[in-house]
């Protein structure tokens, strides 16, 4: 793949992205009037850009959709009768199922944490795989590569129209999280590349992501956990690939795999999660290679099993016990680790803006085809990180 045509593609995306950023941070903070007026602006200013083949035209015009749905729509998204059942039935098909298990099947399966003990919590919490219980990449790319599976299609645009369904559904009875709609939209998206034949572009992808997730919901952008989904798929995104490049021979390898994308995930949200818990679970990376594997036997027998229970009880009993073994061995590992956090400063929002910049100016996205190093985005990175411990 050439990297200089990310650059290149990328940078459309990343101006709807900052555009819908920019609008939710506007909307909080600035008078309805001057939205409006602001509104009538940026229409012309995006044909303006266009005309002028700026790569950034579509900042203004998603800023004018999400400020239109700001102003025009309740600013939370509203309650559906219908979707609560559903979840509240789903949930108890879980307790019946998975009985003392149930309050860490209802997490995984479907993001509903509220069953799960303080102590429980904080467990998960301590060894950093707290994140397995906020229903996010992970759990859609599993269950929708088996949904694909079975409604595979020779016609492309069924099967894309088919998973698009299964993720607005997946979506609705998880509460329409950050991390969820995250993932269903970049899955949507490299979706939608293959099928018109066009190079998958991650960068793009998950700025349309960002893009898509807060034109639904503005209120995400002030969540803790859109800023640590996002953050963690942009540090995949960036760096996965060059963390990857040592282990050339094994990087077949699964679990090279799954330590180079933790390791990525870790660097992009660091100091979002230091500024959040003002702590680092260290152990997470290793322990998330050892129990990540669990995941797909969780979901793709417990998912089903949980829909199934209503008209198939018997058929979803025998679905289920792989997936409670797969929980009780996730509960038996973290009850022995007992590893220390990392105690981290949490960092002021300018150094946490500064590292991003650094982030971004050090990938190998920015710097591919170059033989000099990064200086500019190492000094910088440098910079933030002695920061980081000063301010």
């Amino acid at each position: 793949m050439d990297l200089r045509l990310i650059k290149f593609h990328s940078r459309p995306m990343a101006g709807a992205a900052a555009g819908a950023v920019m609008a939710a941070i506007l909307w909080r903070v600035v008078p309805e009037w001057i939205l409006l007026a602001l509104c009538a602006l940026l229409i012309p200013i995006s044909v303006f850009l266009f005309r002028r083949r700026s790569a950034f035209f579509l900042l203004p015009l998603v800023m004018f959709f999400v400020l239109v749905r700001t102003v025009l729509l309740p600013a939370a998204l509203p309650n559906i009768p219908f979707l609560e059942n559903l979840r509240a039935n789903l949930g108890a098909n879980a307790d019946a199922l998975f009985l003392d298990r149930a309050a860490a099947a209802r997490g995984i399966l479907l993001g509903d944490r509220s069953a799960m003990e303080t102590g429980e919590i904080a467990r998960y919490a301590d060894t950093g795989l707290l994140h397995l219980f906020a229903v996010s990449g992970l759990h859609v790319m599993l269950l929708v590569g088996a949904f694909e599976r079975l409604v595979r299609s020779e016609k492309r645009w069924l099967t894309v129209t088919a998973t698009a369904l299964f993720c607005l559904f997946f979506c609705a009875i998880t509460g329409f999280s950050a991390s969820v709609l995250r993932a269903a939209f970049m899955l949507l998206g490299i979706r939608l590349s293959r099928l018109r034949d066009r190079q998958v572009d991650r960068a793009s992808v998950l700025c349309f992501a960002m893009a898509c997730t807060v034109l639904v919901d503005p209120n995400s952008v002030f969540e803790v956990g859109f800023r640590l989904s996002f953050a963690a798929a942009g540090g995949m995104t960036l760096f996965a690939g060059a963390f990857r490049k040592p282990f050339r021979r094994l990087s077949a390898s699964r679990i090279v795999t799954a330590l180079t994308s933790a390791a990525a995930a870790t660097v992009g949200m660091l100091p979002i999660h230091a500024n959040s818990f003002g702590s680092l679970a260290w152990v997470s990376i290793p322990l998330s290679v050892l129990l990540i594997p669990t995941m797909p036997i969780v979901l793709l027998f417990g998912f089903p099993a949980v829909l199934l229970y209503g008209i198939a009880p018997h058929v979803a009993a025998i679905l289920s016990y792989p997936a409670y073994g797969a929980l009780l061995f996730l509960k038996s590992v973290t009850e022995v680790t007992h590893v220390p956090l990392l105690s981290l400063p949490s960092p002021h929002p300018f150094v946490i803006a500064l590292y991003d910049i650094a982030l971004l100016l050090c990938s190998p996205l920015n710097y591919a085809n170059r033989k000099r190093p990064p200086w500019l985005g190492l000094g910088l990175l440098g910079a933030s990180i002695i920061l980081w411990f000063v301010i």
